[in-house]
C-alpha cells in the first residue's frame, strides 16, 4: 500500500484534475448555451467576507401589454424568456413572457428560450394626493447572483446602477448563457454596449 504522504499527494491530485475537469464542463456549457442580456438594477455589491462582487439583481419594469403581475404559482419551475424588441450592441435583451411547470410549456413565444427559476412581481402603485406612484417591476431569480470583480470596477458598476431612473434607457444587463438544461450561467455584463466577460481559462 501506499504510504500515506503518497496517498495524500494522489488524493490532491484527484482533486486538482476533478475541479479542473468541472472548470472546464461548465466554461463549455456556457459558451454553448444560448445568450440572452437581461436589465439589471443597484444591489449592494460589496461584502466584507466575500471579497469584492456586483450582485447581479435581475429585474424590470412591468410595461404596457407586457407579462402580468399575477400570483406566483408555486410549483412553476420554468420561465420562458423572450426578445422584448429592444437591442444592445446587436444582442437581443429578453424579458420574462411566461411560466410554466415544464420546459415545453414555457416556449410559446417566438423566439424564447425556457430557464429554470422563478420570479416575484409588484403591480404598479397609482399616485394617490400625497404619492407620486411607482412603477411595478419583476424580479427573476436564475440561480445567479454574483458577478466578482475588483473593488473600483464594482464600485463603478454600482455607481451607474443607482443613476438609472424609471422610464430611461438602462445602461447594464447581465449577459447570460441558457444551456440545454435549462440552468442559467452567467457569462458577464455588458456596459454601455460593452462586454466585460468571465475569464476562468
Amino acid at each position: 500500500m501506499p504510504k500515506a504522504p503518497l496517498r495524500i499527494l494522489i488524493v490532491a491530485v484527484l482533486c486538482t484534475l476533478s475541479l479542473i475537469g468541472l472548470v472546464v464542463r461548465e466554461s463549455m456549457a456556457r459558451a454553448s448555451g444560448t445568450e440572452v442580456l437581461l436589465a439589471m438594477e443597484a444591489v449592494d455589491p460589496r461584502s466584507l467576507l466575500s471579497g469584492h462582487f456586483v450582485i447581479v439583481g435581475l429585474r424590470e419594469e412591468l410595461t404596457e401589454g407586457g407579462f402580468p403581475c399575477s400570483t406566483q404559482y408555486a410549483d412553476a419551475e420554468w420561465l420562458g424568456l423572450a426578445p422584448n424588441g429592444r437591442t444592445v450592441a446587436a444582442a437581443p435583451v429578453f424579458s420574462l413572457v411566461a411560466e410554466s411547470t415544464s420546459s415545453r410549456g414555457a416556449e410559446g413565444a417566438p423566439g424564447s428560450v425556457a430557464v429554470r427559476g422563478v420570479y416575484t412581481c409588484a403591480p404598479p402603485q397609482p399616485p394617490t394626493s400625497d404619492f407620486a406612484g411607482a412603477p411595478g417591476w419583476i424580479d427573476l431569480d436564475l440561480g445567479i447572483n454574483r458577478f466578482h470583480i475588483n473593488q473600483t470596477e464594482a464600485e463603478r458598476i454600482d455607481q451607474m446602477l443607482r443613476e438609472q431612473t424609471s422610464g430611461e434607457e438602462q445602461r447594464i444587463f447581465a449577459i447570460v448563457s441558457i444551456g440545454e438544461d435549462g440552468r442559467a450561467r452567467l457569462k458577464g455584463l455588458m456596459i454601455d454596449g460593452e462586454r466585460l466577460e468571465l475569464n476562468w481559462l
